[in-house]
């Protein structure tokens, strides 16, 4: 039973939660984009992945809201104030320090926060019971607390 444990614990990262192909997104990170409801304008500085679709981070009046597919509009506007590319993009491999052995998981989100990236990726298996329905599976890491791994897909 412990040798299950283990491989669950350190291979469920490589089923990613939306399946093989990385579903696209609606809008660009840093896209303007129309919110139809207030007839405001904001623009996309994140997203997740939450119950099976994307879930997007819009500024807008300087307040963040986090808004599904359909509750905003894309204008094909990308905001252009010298914004640094991230390290990371959706779907990476990359390696994280949890514990005494560091773990590989999938970049599940990406966020902009004062100019700089965090990017989310699962702490815990989707497998294993919630403890409480408010605990996210995901935290957000700075850049500094990944490093990007090649991986080979074996069928083994």
């Amino acid at each position: 039973m412990m040798n299950e444990i283990t491989m669950l614990e350190s291979c469920w990262y490589i089923s990613p939660p939306w399946g093989e192909n990385i579903p696209s997104l609606a809008v660009q990170i840093q896209e303007k984009v129309f919110l139809p409801s207030s007839n405001l304008h904001g623009y996309c500085c994140g997203v997740h992945w939450e119950d099976e679709q994307w879930i997007y981070a819009i500024v807008c009046h300087d307040e963040t809201l986090y808004l599904r597919h359909g509750e905003f509009s894309a204008t094909n506007v990308l905001r252009s104030n010298g914004v640094v590319t991230p390290a990371f993009k959706l779907g990476d491999v990359v390696e994280v320090d949890f514990s005494e052995q560091p773990n590989k998981r999938i970049i599940q989100g990406i966020f902009s926060l004062k100019h700089n990236w965090l990017y989310a990726v699962e702490w815990r298996s989707p497998i294993l019971p919630e403890k409480t329905s408010a605990q996210s599976r995901l935290i957000w890491l700075a850049d500094i607390d990944l490093v990007k791994l090649s991986v080979t897909n074996s069928n083994s």
